[in-house]
């Protein structure tokens, strides 16, 4: 009768934790803790991640420049389209919201300058060939002068080979894609090779940076957008959740 009893005593609280546990798993599956993440204020004020994200564009404009393709201005803008829709960065709350997503969508161009800013490049425009070039006097010149014909040493670019031009704009998109695809299905021997390739096409673009600026740009960028992150949320582990 005693052993009776325990059972009948010890059921009800074993039902509860029960279906408290599958609460929380069907919470968890529905995604309503994420929903939770976007409610949960943010420590920091608006104005703070703003206003370094200014300063961030200031010293971007000083080591890299203006973007001068528009796959980069594409690619921020389906950076920050993607990001805000998984709700990694918080949204700016009141007036501050649409400042505060221009200046990021600004700095993602300034940074995918840094990664596809290569531009048209024409590596043969140093090769050129000394022309004899006649200069023509002119109709005040003395009549001697137009009697003897000038001629003059020039040097001139070859036509066929000195316009070759190369878009390093397109072979850095085209490596950058092909290396986010490689890590996206963990096919990393193929994704290591298109970003070495990458890295390599880059090196003459890098150099023409100005990285006094570009290091300040990257560190205060970061810090701008871990600012905007939401703050971490303890969650229980496994054995806390067999223990309750």
């Amino acid at each position: 009768m005693a052993d009776m009893k325990r059972t009948t005593q010890a059921t009800p609280r074993t039902l509860e934790q029960r279906i408290r546990r599958l609460e929380k798993r069907v919470t968890l599956l529905a995604g309503s803790e994420k929903r939770q993440l976007t409610i949960t204020p943010n420590a920091f004020h608006p104005a703070l991640p703003l206003g370094l994200g200014v300063l961030v564009l200031v010293c971007g404009y000083l080591g890299l420049g203006l973007p001068q393709h528009y796959y980069q201005p594409l690619f921020a803008g389906l950076v920050v389209i993607l990001v805000y829709h998984r709700q990694l960065w918080s949204l700016a709350p009141g007036h501050w919201r649409w400042p505060q997503i221009i200046v990021n969508f600004l700095m993602l161009s300034l940074f995918f300058k840094l990664l596809i800013g290569g531009g048209t490049r024409y590596p043969l425009e140093w090769l050129k060939v000394p022309v004899l070039r006649k200069i023509l006097p002119a109709e005040e010149s003395p009549w001697y002068d137009q009697l003897f014909p000038n001629f003059d040493v020039a040097w001139q670019g070859i036509p066929a080979v000195t316009d070759l031009s190369f878009n390093i704009t397109m072979i850095q998109s085209f490596l950058l894609i092909a290396t986010l695809a490689g890590a996206v299905f963990r096919f990393q021997p193929f994704a290591s090779l298109t970003a070495v390739l990458l890295l390599l096409v880059s090196i003459p673009t890098f150099i023409s940076f100005n990285w006094e600026w570009v290091v300040l740009f990257l560190v205060l960028g970061g810090t701008s957008l871990y600012l905007q992150t939401y703050p971490l949320t303890v969650r229980l582990d496994h054995t806390q959740q067999k223990n309750e």
